[in-house]
């Protein structure tokens, strides 16, 4: 009598769970989000006329002479002045970045009488809370906002989160920076501002903005 061959039946084995590949995803898939929400319409201008224009600090000094942020933001600032935009300039930051800053202003032709400082503020949301302080004791409610492309988008949500409805805010970026001239430059200044911007959203989802 011949023998069948014996075959083993193997368990089924159990489909790995999904929901940990899919919790992997989410911050991925928030960057990404983030990424475009910072670079979508960055480079659009929306200046208007307004009571003032607001222009961020940043790294002030490359070389011994104003780093090419800070050429940028205040000539930019200048530039809107001088063409009648606004009658006021807030230029915020430490007070290393405004002393600098004022200087670029001033050097492109905007009086130092026209010029309101807040020198105590080391990051955008500091920067944002701080000019806030300005605005409502001067009892203005209209705002050019200058700053970067890459930084534009982050720092136009703050100051509304911040500044409210009472206060209307015009983005106005400044596009002719070293921090967004090719490609590399760019993408590299996206997602950097894009992690901030995920940090300032983790802060605000449990009230911890500052």
């Amino acid at each position: 009598m011949r023998l069948l061959p014996c075959i083993q039946i193997m368990p089924k084995r159990k489909p790995l769970p999904k929901w940990p590949l899919l919790i992997a995803l989410l911050p991925v898939l928030w960057f990404v989000g983030d990424v475009v929400f910072v670079s979508w319409d960055a480079e659009t201008d929306q200046v208007a006329s307004a009571d003032v224009i607001v222009v961020l600090g940043c790294n002030p000094i490359q070389n011994d002479v104003p780093s090419p942020c800070m050429q940028a933001r205040g000539g930019h600032a200048a530039d809107l002045y001088r063409q009648g935009y606004a009658r006021n300039v807030i230029a915020t930051g430490t007070p290393h970045e405004v002393r600098v800053l004022r200087s670029v202003l001033t050097g492109n032709g905007v009086p130092e009488d026209a010029i309101q400082t807040d020198d105590k503020s080391h990051d955008t949301i500091q920067n944002i809370v701080n000019s806030g302080m300005i605005l409502q004791a001067k009892g203005w409610r209209s705002v050019v906002l200058v700053t970067e492309p890459f930084h534009i988008k982050r720092s136009t949500l703050i100051a509304h989160d911040v500044w409210g409805l009472g206060v209307t805010v015009y983005p106005s970026p400044a596009l002719n920076s070293q921090n967004w001239s090719g490609l590399p430059v760019k993408a590299f200044n996206v997602a950097k501002d894009s992690l901030s911007l995920m940090l300032y959203q983790m802060k605000s989802l449990v009230g911890q903005r500052n």
